[in-house]
């Protein structure tokens, strides 16, 4: 089946639960895949390969499919804000959504993949992705202008890095992650760059939170922490040396992240860990985590990732 045409009662009707605190919402065919899913309050989108787009009102209880805005690449990041989406993907598409329904593509800028999207309540947005491509749009993602990087300052001989994930600040500022274990932050709208750590491992993934708290995960198990708001880092053992992809922080002190056929939990600001244990996420690749307000406010936690699936995942 694919992921377009199933239907709100089939992917409810799927819901599973393996015993370790791991539901399965929706599940597709073993080739399907949704590589990113991103929440404002109970609102929430997921996006896909061939252009799947999924959506929820409920905090991610449940989930409908939408029309594809592209049926032939795949969707790779999602960012929303209120009402607007955001998504981007392979050769540099982009497509907004000024109500997350009815998409509308972007001029081309690029034909790099777009890897990761984010956004700002003053439609401000940053999407970065191969060979060190980093966009700036002040609309909502409707027109991008690319940035300019000297690489040079950054990577040995210049390397332009491929660049897997962003975060734009409510004041503007944008924190990316990538190869070469980069975290770069710019200043100036965006003109310019400052490498806030540099190493050897990827980055895949990374979240910044409201009281100074920032985490980055990648390649080798590697997890980076900041409690200056990204100023410095330092590195956590994490006891595990899968790939990891996506991060998620509570405010008070959890953590759970998730990677290739993995997903570690630590309830202490990542001083320990566990390994989640669910068949779900051992037989697969889990890439992007994202909460929304369930029930009396209570937070959702939710992945992605191979044969098209959702999971809940309990904290």
């Amino acid at each position: 089946m694919a992921v377009g045409a199933e239907s709100k009662a089939v992917a409810a009707s799927a819901a599973a639960t393996d015993g370790g605190g791991v539901k399965q919402l929706r599940r597709g065919t073993a080739h399907d895949a949704l590589y990113d899913i991103a929440f404002d309050g109970q609102r929430g989108i997921a996006v896909g390969a061939l252009g799947a787009v999924l959506t929820t009102s409920d905090g991610g209880a449940s989930w409908e499919s939408q029309p594809a805005p592209v049926h032939n690449l795949a969707l790779l990041s999602v960012a929303i804000k209120g009402d607007k989406c955001i998504a981007v993907g392979q050769t540099g598409i982009v497509f907004t959504a000024d109500d997350c329904k009815t998409w509308k593509a972007s001029p081309s800028v690029t034909k790099s993949r777009l890897l990761a999207v984010g956004v700002n309540a003053q439609g401000l947005a940053y999407a970065v992705g191969g060979f060190g491509t980093i966009l700036r749009s002040t609309d909502w993602g409707k027109t991008w202008v690319p940035q300019v990087v000297d690489w040079k300052g950054f990577t040995e001989g210049g390397a332009e890095p491929h660049l897997y994930d962003v975060h734009v600040a409510e004041d503007g500022t944008p924190t990316i992650v990538g190869e070469f274990e980069l975290i770069l932050r710019a200043t100036n709208g965006g003109s310019q760059w400052k490498a806030l750590h540099k190493g050897e491992r990827s980055l895949f993934g990374l979240t910044v939170l409201g009281d100074g708290r920032a985490f980055a995960v990648g390649q080798s198990g590697g997890v980076l922490a900041s409690s200056d708001g990204g100023a410095t880092w330092r590195s956590l053992s994490s006891g595990s040396g899968a790939i990891l992809t996506g991060v998620y922080a509570t405010p008070t002190g959890q953590l759970l992240v998730s990677g290739s056929n993995t997903a570690l939990l630590s309830k202490d600001d990542g001083v320990s860990w566990t390994r989640v244990s669910s068949k779900f996420i051992a037989n697969g690749w889990l890439q992007a985590l994202a909460a929304g307000a369930g029930a009396g406010g209570k937070p959702r936690l939710l992945g992605v990732g191979s044969g098209g699936s959702i999971l809940e995942i309990d904290l």
